[in-house]
C-alpha cells in the first residue's frame, strides 16, 4: 500500500489527453469467464459526464437511482475538482445531472469520495478539505427541495484532511476518513523556512442534526492509519474500516453507542491487507471487504469478511488475483462485491456470492461465489493497457447497477455504468 501523502490523498495528475465515450462490450475477462452461468443481460447505461470518477451509487426508492462523483480540470497550474451528481428515475431510464448539486458547491474545489442517503429527502456528500471554506471539509445534503454546503471542522493541527465515506439512516449520520496532523515544527535559520513533521491519522463525524461533531477514535500507534468505511447497524451498533499502516493490516473499529474502540479479528486483522468498503444487510449481518495482502506467493487476492453479530468470520473467494471496492447485500441472495483484477490485464469485476447456492470455493462448504461476466467498458482507440474498475454497486428491484472508470495511461478516467436484470 502506497503511503497516502498530501499529494496523493488530496490531487489528481492534470490530463494528457482526453478519452473517447466509453461503451461496454461483452469482452472475454480471464477472470468472468468459466464460471458464471448468468445470462447475458448487462446493458451500458451512459453517465452524463466524461473525465470523471464515480465513487458510489444510492438506492433512493420507487426505483429511483443516485450516483456521485467528481471531475477535473486543470486551471493554469491549478487542479479544480468539481462535484458532480447524476440522478436514474427507473432502472431503464437515462441518467440525467443533477445541476443544483454542483451549483450549490460552485465555489468549492473538492472531490466527492462517498455519497448515501436515507432517502429522498436526507442525501449526503463528503469530499476534502477546501479553501473556500476556510481549510473545513467539504460535505453536502439534500433535504429533498435544496442542497447545502455543511463544513466539517479539522482536528487540532490538522494540516489537511477528507472524509472518506459516510453512511446515514436510522442509526445516525455518520462519516470516517484521515487527516494529516503535525507532530512537530522546527525553524531552518539558514533555509528561513518552518521544517514541520506531520502523521496521517483516522478521523471520525456524526451529524447532531445541526453540525458534525467529533467522536474521539483510539490514539493508535505509527504515523500512517485511516478509516475509509462506515456503516450504522444502530445508533449503538456502528462500524469502520481501514488500514493501520503501523502492521500493514486491516483495521477495524467499533463504537458501541458510547466510544470507539479498536478490534480485533482473526483471519482478518492479523493479515496483511486493506479494508475497503462495508455493507449491512437487512437482516442485520455486517460484510468488509477489500485485498488480502499475505498468500504465499507475494500476490494480491481478494478480502471478503461478515459480521454475524456475534464474531468476524472470513469468507473464502475465488483464487484470482483480485481487489474489491465495493459490496451491496442483495435481499435473499447474499451479497455481490466489485473490484478489479490484478493479473496482466486490469478488468472491472462482479461477483455474487450466494448463500442459498450448494457448493463451496476453494475446498470450502456453504454457498458459492458466482462471476456476473460484467463487460469491459470498451471504445475506439481504447489502448489495451487501459485500466478497469468497478468502484461501486447497488442492488435494487431493477437489478443490479455497477459504476466505475476505465483509464489510460496519461488519461484522466472515463466513468461507466452498467445495468443487469435477471438472472441470478
Amino acid at each position: 500500500m502506497p503511503e497516502l501523502t498530501r499529494r496523493s490523498l488530496l490531487r489528481s495528475t492534470a490530463a494528457l489527453a482526453a478519452l473517447p465515450a466509453v461503451l461496454l462490450t461483452p469482452r472475454p475477462a480471464t477472470a468472468q469467464a468459466g464460471g458464471s452461468d448468468a445470462p447475458p443481460t448487462w446493458s451500458a447505461q451512459p453517465l452524463p459526464f466524461t473525465d470523471a470518477t464515480p465513487v458510489g451509487a444510492v438506492n433512493m426508492g420507487q426505483g429511483r437511482t443516485w450516483a456521485a462523483g467528481f471531475t477535473l480540470r486543470l486551471e493554469g497550474k491549478v487542479t479544480r475538482f468539481t462535484p458532480v451528481v447524476a440522478e436514474r428515475a427507473t432502472a431503464d431510464g437515462a441518467w440525467t445531472p443533477v445541476e443544483a448539486a454542483t451549483e450549490a458547491a460552485s465555489t468549492v474545489s473538492s472531490r466527492v469520495n462517498a455519497i448515501d442517503a436515507a432517502g429522498p429527502g436526507d442525501v449526503w456528500l463528503v469530499g476534502d478539505d477546501a479553501s473556500a471554506l476556510d481549510g473545513r471539509i467539504h460535505t453536502q445534503h439534500y433535504d429533498g427541495a435544496r442542497w447545502s454546503v455543511v463544513p466539517a471542522g479539522l482536528p487540532e493541527k490538522a494540516e489537511s484532511a477528507a472524509l472518506l465515506d459516510v453512511d446515514t439512516g436510522s442509526g445516525g449520520t455518520w462519516a470516517v476518513g484521515v487527516a494529516q496532523i503535525e507532530v512537530s515544527r522546527t525553524w531552518n535559520e539558514e533555509k528561513g523556512v518552518w521544517i514541520t513533521e506531520s502523521r496521517q491519522a483516522g478521523i471520525a463525524r456524526h451529524f447532531d442534526g445541526t453540525a458534525w461533531r467529533d467522536m474521539p477514535l483510539p490514539d493508535l500507534p505509527g504515523d500512517l492509519w485511516y478509516l475509509n468505511a462506515v456503516q450504522a447497524v444502530s445508533a449503538d451498533d456502528v462500524w469502520a474500516a481501514g488500514y493501520d499502516g503501523d502492521s500493514g493490516r486491516p483495521l477495524l473499529m467499533h463504537h458501541d453507542g458510547t466510544s470507539w474502540r479498536k478490534v480485533t479479528a482473526p483471519g482478518v486483522t492479523d493479515r496483511p491487507g486493506h479494508a475497503q468498503g462495508l455493507a449491512v444487510t437487512p437482516g442485520g449481518e455486517v460484510w468488509l471487504v477489500g485485498e488480502d495482502w499475505s498468500p504465499a506467493d507475494g500476490t494480491t487476492r481478494a478480502l471478503v469478511a461478515r459480521h454475524d453479530g456475534t464474531k468476524w468470520r472470513r469468507t473464502a473467494v475465488p483464487d484470482i488475483r483480485a481487489r474489491l471496492f465495493g459490496v451491496t447485500p442483495v435481499p435473499g441472495r447474499g451479497i455481490v462485491v466489485v473490484g478489479q483484477t490484478l493479473g496482466e490485464r486490469r478488468e472491472a469485476i462482479a461477483w455474487q456470492w450466494d448463500p442459498a447456492v450448494e457448493g463451496g470455493v476453494n475446498g470450502t462448504a456453504g454457498g458459492r461465489w458466482t462471476m456476473l461476466g460484467l463487460p469491459q467498458p470498451a471504445g475506439t482507440g481504447l489502448p489495451e493497457t487501459t485500466e478497469n474498475t468497478a468502484r461501486a454497486v447497488v442492488a435494487d428491484r431493477g437489478g443490479l447497477t455497477v459504476l466505475g472508470t476505465s483509464v489510460a495511461l496519461g488519461s484522466e478516467p472515463q466513468p461507466f455504468a452498467a445495468v443487469r436484470r435477471g438472472g441470478r
